[in-house]
């Protein structure tokens, strides 16, 4: 009777802890996958090349002094609007002052002693025609045996040295005329270092910098120091915008552009493309290319030195199919039939290249695993531009012929000669065959997913230009409203 009490109990306490068990356990739940999805919509699709700049007048001029010494006068400010060869500044010009009266002491000089010289002329010419009659005379007398041959040939020597001297009279005036040029070119340099304490502005305009005030000393001994900035149309600025190498071959001239100041952040500005500059800048391995861009400043509400945040216009289109960027980035999970179709694709072309190269097995392994390196590149590439995949990346169709390069370099090492050549055919022959089932050059092939009975279904179509929200699409299946899957979502029930 014990026992069969004990059993009871036992029986009974086993129970309870089984219910116990049962009841704290956590109820297993069901997934399920819900999708996300976006309208379709007509609208306007801008794409565009960001980029910055500063803004700056179109004509800047630096004014300054090719004189040493102290400024004594300041006649305008920042902001004053000057006019060409108005007197903007002076330097003292006490030492200048003093070196012109010294050049014109030395100009009357000069004029003194050249009127000397050619008194001095005069006189070797009187004194010659003395000794030659005293010659004449000498010569004579020795015919005659009245005088002796020492006295004639100093007579002679005389007349010689005469002769000598106004040749000396003649150097020595033609020595007077150069001192007096020489004196005449100093006086002029004097009155033009005299005319250049003056510092006048060159072109009309608005002073947009002073580096100088009234006392201060310039030195202009190695170069000439800037003393003012005057930008000649502040109502015509420009933008040097860095535009990367990735982007610069979809630069042109006459394009149109829309930036944005810190200054108005809620005010577009509008401006235009004038000039693509060739020469390249590298920083830190980073290549750009300055874009020069006109903009009309009537209101003068842009001032020089503000950043300018920069949309080129690459392309415009109004009232076309917009697709949200988001669909085209998405695509169902791997472990859905997408994935495996994807892969059954992939296996197909190895196939195909296989049966028409001639592959052997060494060359189908490394074939494969370049083509999967490929497209985790292109996949990547996809995905970092706003188009995402089967959309345009921001730098335009470089970041795939990029991965394509690399992948015939690939290739190159594993295909023979023969191999390659028939490659390239190949690719030349599919590049045809895409391009005319896209039709349009400016259009790509992509892909959306819609849902169809509450399963992703895949639709290709066409896609255009490209801005940060949405991408151009063309597509006979899909109309405006219709919806396309933009992200998946597991949910538990």
């Amino acid at each position: 009777m014990k026992n069969t009490s004990l059993i009871k109990g036992l029986v009974i306490v086993a129970a309870i802890a089984v219910t116990f068990w049962w009841l704290t356990q956590p109820k297993q739940a069901g997934e399920r996958i819900v999708y996300h999805t976006q309208p379709l919509s007509m609208g306007k699709i801008e794409s565009t090349v960001n980029s910055s700049g500063s803004i700056s007048p179109v004509v800047t001029v630096e004014v300054g002094s090719e004189l040493s010494g102290l400024v004594s006068q300041l006649n305008v400010d920042f902001n004053d609007e000057v006019t060409s060869g108005q007197v903007i500044a002076r330097i003292d010009d006490r030492t200048v002052l003093s070196k012109l009266r010294q050049s014109e002491a030395d100009l009357a000089s000069s004029n003194a002693s050249l009127v000397q010289l050619k008194a001095a002329l005069q006189k070797a010419k009187t004194e010659e025609k003395l000794a030659q009659r005293e010659y004449k005379r000498t010569r004579e007398l020795r015919d005659k045996n009245l005088v002796s041959a020492s006295e004639l040939d100093i007579s002679e020597t005389s007349y010689e040295l005469a002769k000598v001297a106004i040749d000396t009279a003649d150097a020595a005036i033609l020595v007077g005329e150069a001192k007096i040029q020489q004196s005449q070119s100093m006086l002029e340099q004097a009155k033009l270092d005299l005319d250049r304490t003056y510092i006048r502005s060159p072109v009309d305009g608005v002073v947009i910098d002073r580096q100088v005030d009234k006392g201060q000393t310039v030195s202009a001994s190695l170069s000439a120091p800037t003393l003012f900035s005057i930008a000649q149309d502040l109502a015509s600025m420009q933008i040097e915008a860095d535009v990367d190498e990735a982007d610069i071959g979809r630069i042109a001239k006459e394009q149109n552009v829309n930036f944005t100041v810190d200054a108005f952040p809620e005010r577009q500005f509008r401006g235009i493309v004038t000039q693509v500059r060739k020469s390249a800048t590298v920083t830190n391995n980073v290549v750009t290319y300055k874009v020069i861009i006109g903009v009309k400043n009537e209101r003068l509400l842009l001032l020089p030195g503000m950043t300018a945040n920069v949309d080129i216009v690459l392309g415009q289109r109004d009232n076309v199919l917009r697709v949200p960027n988001s669909a085209l980035r998405f695509s169902p999970d791997s472990n859905t039939d997408s994935a495996a179709n994807s892969g059954t694709g992939a296996d197909e072309r190895l196939a195909e290249l296989t049966e028409q190269l001639t592959l052997n097995e060494l060359q189908q392994e490394q074939v494969a695993d370049v083509m999967q390196k490929m497209r985790e590149s292109m996949r990547a590439a996809r995905e970092a531009g706003p188009g995402g995949p089967g959309g345009r990346p921001s730098s335009g169709n470089d970041a795939m012929k990029k991965v394509r390069s690399q992948m015939n370099i690939a290739l190159q090492s594993i295909l023979t000669p023969e191999q390659m050549g028939k490659y390239k055919t190949l690719g030349q022959s599919r590049t045809g065959q895409r391009k005319a089932s896209a039709g349009d050059q400016d259009y790509q092939r992509g892909t959306v997913w819609v849902l169809r009975d509450g399963q992703p279904v895949k639709v290709e179509v066409r896609i255009g230009i490209a801005d940060l929200e949405y991408s151009e699409m063309q597509a006979k299946q899909l109309r405006d409203g219709d919806k396309v899957i933009v992200r998946a979502q597991k949910v538990t029930d």
